[in-house]
């Protein structure tokens, strides 16, 4: 009797539980209701296309033409409002069949300003052209020597070519493709820093009408090195001619704006920056070990009658006999790991009318090629002033590069030297190229007197360690300027800049190398 009236309870309860589940069900599933309204702006004008979402889910539409829509949502949830360039909003529904809203525009957008030509900061949506713009966050993320790699892959339309992997080379940056109208044919924009135009040229060692070396066979620099990257706040690329035509015809292939860094009002902020890198070659080209230096040669009796073939050695390639002789790793031998010394400092601050940057940087960079390497010594002051409706300001750059350099290329023209790394890749495993030296310190040579010097091939390790090729720059840029604002939306300014710098080009050709007679003298 107590285990029935038990079991009787139990099924009250369960009844009881299942009827309240159906009731709420059926609660839930009738507080769904159908929402209609209107979303404008603060002009009371549609906005079309904003998404409407039902908190939590998945469920949304987009508002019409009109700036209408209609949504069903339970009548507790609440609905997110966001479009791009408006200020997201959530607006809870609480039984309500009509919910009108009014979208404000983003503080984000409203504020995001873009330097343009001349240095003057807009809107970026109030712009008839093409801006892309990069802070100096995004360039420090694969910081390198050379600002203009920093670029690579970050902004669209922009193609940056790196004319080699040497300590101190530099790179071309091209602004939505090439054009035939170009001055120089280069189709490179100008560059602009602070205001001033500043030269980006690239150096080219060597001439073959005077001195045999090939301009092409060389690494070359841009001239935009001479920046230091941490001095960088922003960089603006301004695309195409309507862009930059306030600059004249020397900017029809667009213009890079590079604004360097300044101190803010409030405490002084000191930053020291110390980086070390390393670089070496991941992958080495494979080399034959079966060989021996030498050639078939075929041989013949007086009576031009064949007699068959004999391996001869009077050669540099590898087409001999089968050996099992040492074997040299000439190639892994040869090429070093290259470590790379960054170090910088800054320190900036500022008042409410005044502020200061002062900035020092030293950068060393040693070459995967033996005795090539770059090494560079930067120093900046920038100084603003404010007193009543004028802005005085100044900056002031100083840069002292050094680059060592080698023929990695066709080396010397007209004769058998074939640059540092043509000549590392098919020199022959079997002979220790290491062996370029005699005991006196006069050149080894492989065949004695056999062959002229000038029909020889040139020891790489003759080419790096003998002629000697290197650039010595020291650069100064600097601006004074004054500002007057006349009324909040007029103002006059007068800027006075100054780009110099003094460039001594060295290449050395050693005596008694593989040299064509003409140019040893």
């Amino acid at each position: 009797m107590y285990v029935s009236q038990k079991l009787t309870g139990w099924c009250k309860r369960f009844t009881l539980s299942v009827f309240t589940l159906i009731l709420i069900t059926g609660t839930m599933v009738a507080q769904n209701i159908r929402i209609t309204g209107k979303v404008t702006d603060k002009a009371g004008q549609p906005a079309i296309g904003v998404s409407v979402i039902v908190e939590g889910t998945k469920t949304g539409v987009a508002t019409n033409l009109d700036g209408t829509f209609s949504i069903e949502a339970p009548a507790n949830s609440a609905l997110l409002f966001s479009a791009i360039g408006m200020e997201n909003q959530r607006v809870t529904v609480n039984n309500r069949s009509i919910i009108n809203v009014t979208m404000a525009e983003s503080s984000v957008f409203l504020d995001e300003l873009v330097v343009t030509a001349l240095g003057i900061k807009k809107e970026r949506k109030a712009l008839g052209y093409a801006v892309s713009d990069i802070k100096s966050d995004e360039l420090m993320r694969n910081k390198t020597a050379n600002p203009i790699s920093s670029l690579s892959g970050k902004i669209a339309g922009v193609n940056i070519t790196q004319s080699s992997g040497a300590a101190g080379s530099g790179a071309q940056i091209i602004l939505r493709g090439g054009t035939s109208g170009s001055e120089g044919k280069d189709n490179q924009p100008l560059f602009v820093v602070d205001g001033v135009i500043y030269d980006n040229s690239s150096t080219l060692v060597g001439n073959s009408a005077f001195d045999g070396s090939y301009k092409s066979a060389t690494t070359t620099s841009n001239r935009i090195m001479d920046i230091n990257p941490e001095d960088i706040e922003n960089m603006s690329i301004l695309k195409g001619p309507a862009a930059s035509a306030l600059y004249g015809s020397r900017a029809a292939n667009g213009v890079v704006i590079i604004s360097t860094k300044k101190g803010k009002e409030g405490v002084i902020e000191v930053n020291i920056n110390s980086k070390f890198s390393t670089s070496w070659v991941k992958s080495l080209p494979e080399v034959q070990t079966e060989f021996n230096r030498g050639y078939m040669d075929d041989q013949y009796d007086n009576s031009r009658n064949y007699l068959g073939t004999v391996f001869n050695d009077f050669s540099y390639n590898s087409w001999g006999e089968k050996s099992t002789a040492k074997t040299y790793d000439n190639i892994g031998n040869f090429l070093q790991g290259g470590a790379i010394y960054d170090q910088s400092a800054s320190v900036a601050g500022g008042t409410k009318n005044s502020n200061f940057y002062l900035s020092g940087s030293y950068y060393d960079q040693q070459g995967i090629v033996p005795k090539t390497g770059y090494d560079k010594y930067t120093f900046r002051f920038n100084g603003e002033q404010r007193a009543g409706i004028f802005t005085f300001n100044a900056n002031a750059a100083y840069s002292q590069a050094h680059t060592d350099r080698t023929l990695t290329g066709a080396a010397l023209y007209g004769s058998q030297g074939t640059g540092a790394l043509y000549g590392v890749y098919n020199w022959s495993p079997f002979d220790n190229m290491a062996n370029y030296l005699n005991e006196d310190g006069s050149r080894y040579r492989m065949f004695g007197d056999r062959l002229d010097p000038w029909e020889e091939r040139d020891n790489p390790y003759w080419i790096v360690n003998k002629n000697k090729m290197f650039d010595d720059t020291d650069r100064f840029t600097g601006s004074l300027g004054v500002k007057a604002d006349i009324t909040k939306w007029w103002f006059i300014q007068y800027r006075l800049g100054i780009d110099s710098y003094t460039q001594i080009n060295s290449n050395r050709i050693a005596a008694d190398g593989v040299i064509k007679q003409v140019w040893q003298n």
